[in-house]
């Protein structure tokens, strides 16, 4: 694939590869696996948001057994912190210079890369061989990267939310895990009134606190409600009064004190540590924390046995199907604009393998979404009680905001903050939804179907501008008639802008140029 990294990029791309070194460079092929006869060299780059440990290494390793392979293929990884790749894959996307292979999560954000034919279908490499590699993912995962009757990409970890609880805490106050909204009401109460705050919640990156809604939501309404109302391109009429009940039943544990001080203000990690030191009794987060709580994780020692979790409650009266468990299927899909779509399809294989997942769970303890991944041999039984949960599930429905197209879901996550803090009701967050969608709906219309911009513009030239930063908001404040020039004011949500970018347009996209320091208002210059 041709690709001149914008400098944007470029500059994470080099800190990434001075701060991990080389991947191991001893990891020989794993016998089996799909192999590519000799022939020219291939480069794929492959973009991930397995940034952190013990992913990265795993990765590393799967990607060294795989070039031992095909010596001919090289995998270039560029691994990036979750919340800044939601902006970085998109300005990628829309300069039309994507990388081969990139992670996706699952429902309405990969639709919108495949309805915009960003995403090359899978669906005969899948079905060849008596549909040898189909046959390997588990259960239905596979539904939500399939659209039209094709299907894109394949489903890898398969992430769940729960109400983590600290066993010790719980036993010495007499709680007991609750069965309805009700039971779990009367607990946190019971927490409350004996000194401990009963959930520990950090929002500070907006989606903690819609899981909650999105959990409410499913209970009272049900999936098919749901998805109907999601789709960007359906009516959107979000008439149930469930929509309304579930965002006031949220406001009504704000209310209540069931979270701690200030959540809009608290981030992920000290919530997890008011969680690890007794101040809080529970904290709903999902399976990607395992690894914190566990021996050798950042939970201090007294902690890693001292702790269990719970499906969200049930919701008395209703629609939905109340065991159901809340999650996603993140995975990797393959560009449409990739030069070497054979080498990226035999990567995925490879990647999607037995024994590629099975190495991956021995190093990382993950619920990896192929069969006979998880062993007793190497899953803890914190692995194996989640694996036989998840398989056990009578459905697992997608959080509201992987569901939504990207703007609507903002506005509810917005709207989740602002109920917190009080300046919004449930009403008029559902009105806000509504108007929203409308406007996705008529620009989808009008653009074929994504929101996914390409070529220069004002939509890509914003993303770009805040890729380094992507809890930032930007404004563009000056432009080139066909946009190749553009200034762009950037700063954090509701605040002052405090630097100023200056954005050419190259074959690659948006390059920035120089970015200035904004004064303070009323400051000298």
């Amino acid at each position: 694939m041709r690709r001149a990294i914008a400098a944007v990029t470029v500059c994470l791309a080099i800190v990434i590869m001075l701060v991990a070194g080389c991947p191991p460079g001893d990891q020989g092929p794993i016998e089996g696996l799909p192999v590519i006869p000799g022939g020219e060299a291939v480069r794929l780059e492959m973009w991930t948001i397995w940034s952190t440990e013990p992913r990265k290494s795993a990765l590393d390793e799967i990607v060294a057994s795989f070039e031992a392979a095909n010596p001919n293929i090289d995998v270039v990884v560029t691994n990036v912190e979750p919340d800044a790749y939601k902006q970085r894959i998109r300005v990628a996307i829309g300069s039309g210079d994507p990388p081969d292979v990139f992670f996706v999560w699952s429902g309405e954000w990969l639709h919108n890369f495949v309805r915009g034919d960003n995403v090359l279908p899978i669906t005969d490499a899948l079905a060849a061989d008596d549909g040898q590699w189909r046959s390997r993912i588990m259960g239905d995962a596979l539904k939500w990267y399939t659209f039209g009757g094709e299907t894109y990409g394949i489903p890898f970890l398969r992430q769940c939310t729960f109400f983590f609880y600290n066993t010790k805490l719980f036993a010495e106050r007499g709680s007991q895990v609750p069965e309805s909204w009700d039971d779990f009401l009367a607990m946190c109460d019971g927490l409350k009134a004996a000194g401990v705050t009963p959930v520990a919640l950090g929002n500070t990156v907006k989606w903690p606190a819609h899981h909650y809604v999105s959990c409410l939501w499913q209970r009272l309404m049900g999936q098919d409600r749901l998805l109907a109302d999601f789709d960007p391109l359906g009516p959107g009429a979000y008439s149930d009064p469930g929509y309304v009940k579930g965002l006031q039943m949220f406001r009504d544990l704000v209310d209540r004190d069931v979270f701690n001080r200030a959540p809009n203000g608290t981030t992920r990690e000290n919530a997890r540590a008011l969680f690890y030191t007794g101040e809080a009794a529970m904290f709903y987060t999902g399976t990607w924390n395992l690894n914190n709580f566990r021996e050798g994780g950042e939970a201090p020692q007294e902690f890693w046995e001292a702790w269990d979790w719970f499906n969200f409650p049930a919701v008395p009266g209703g629609e939905g199907e109340q065991q159901a468990l809340a999650g996603g299927a993140d995975g990797y899909v393959i560009s449409s604009k990739t030069e070497h779509p054979e080498a990226a399809i035999t990567f995925l294989q490879h990647l999607n393998s037995v024994e590629s997942a099975r190495l991956f769970v021995d190093r990382c303890r993950e619920l990896v979404l192929v069969n006979g991944a998880v062993t007793d041999d190497n899953a803890d039984e914190h692995l194996l009680r989640y694996a036989e949960q998840a398989e056990a599930a009578p459905t697992i429905v997608p959080w509201a905001d992987t569901l939504m197209e990207r703007s609507v879901a903002e506005v509810l996550l917005d709207g989740c903050q602002a109920l917190i803090q009080g300046s919004a009701t449930p009403e008029q967050i559902m009105a806000d939804i509504r108007v929203r969608q409308a406007e996705v709906k008529q620009r989808l219309e009008e653009l074929g179907g994504t929101t996914v911009a390409e070529g220069p513009g004002e939509e890509l030239a914003k993303l770009a501008a805040v890729a380094d930063a992507p809890d930032y908001v930007a404004k563009v404040v000056e432009h080139s008639g066909d946009w190749t020039h553009v200034t762009v004011w950037v700063g954090p949500p509701e605040s002052e802008f405090d630097a100023v970018v200056y954005l050419e347009w190259t074959d690659s996209g948006y390059e920035i140029v120089k970015t200035e320091a904004i004064p303070p208002a009323g400051e000298d210059t």
